[in-house]
């Protein structure tokens, strides 16, 4: 069974496999069903997400005089483990943009005045600007994109592109 234009082969269609190798399906991402059971992971993820990189955005380590943002290397790393992870789980990419749009959407109760008066992520402490706040944000927001890119960009190159006259290039577009 070769792959679909998308480089995926249609649900429920044997996947190869090494030899000796136990046969998959492919799983199924397209249904309404499968969207919203994606939808749901994503949010999960996302809060988990926030809570976790806005508690942790500005935890700082000194080694040998120099502050350290481990914070911040913490919320990248984390960050790009939960697009894999949603990626990987479901198959698709649906989950990990709504990851990076939900994301930003989530944390705006943190960046604003609490009932009790407190700010978990100011802007501003002391007229010194809190840069690592602005940062934890990009990275919530942007690294599940950035995440898609690759991806997008090892699939094109793990695609043969097919020379002319070879079977590959037959009923393209140009």
């Amino acid at each position: 069974m070769t792959p679909g234009p998308s480089g995926r082969t249609s649900p429920g269609t044997p996947v190869r496999t090494a030899p000796g190798g136990l046969a998959r399906t492919a799983p199924e991402t397209a249904s309404i069903a499968a969207r919203v059971s994606q939808v749901i992971a994503a949010i999960v993820v996302a809060v988990v997400s926030v809570l976790l990189l806005v508690t942790m955005h500005r935890l700082e380590l000194t080694v040998a005089g120099v502050d350290l943002p481990v914070g911040l290397v913490f919320g990248a790393v984390f960050q790009f483990a939960a697009a894999t992870f949603l990626w990987a789980a479901t198959g698709a990419r649906l989950p990990v943009v709504v990851l990076g749009c939900v994301w930003g959407l989530m944390v705006l109760p943190f960046a604003g005045t609490s009932p009790g008066g407190g700010v978990l992520m100011p802007a501003v402490i002391a007229q010194k600007a809190q840069i690592s706040g602005w940062i934890v944000q990009g990275i919530g927001i942007a690294v599940p994109f950035v995440f898609l890119g690759i991806q997008h960009l090892a699939s094109r190159r793990a695609r043969p592109t097919g020379g002319s006259g070879s079977a590959g290039s037959a009923g393209r577009r140009v």
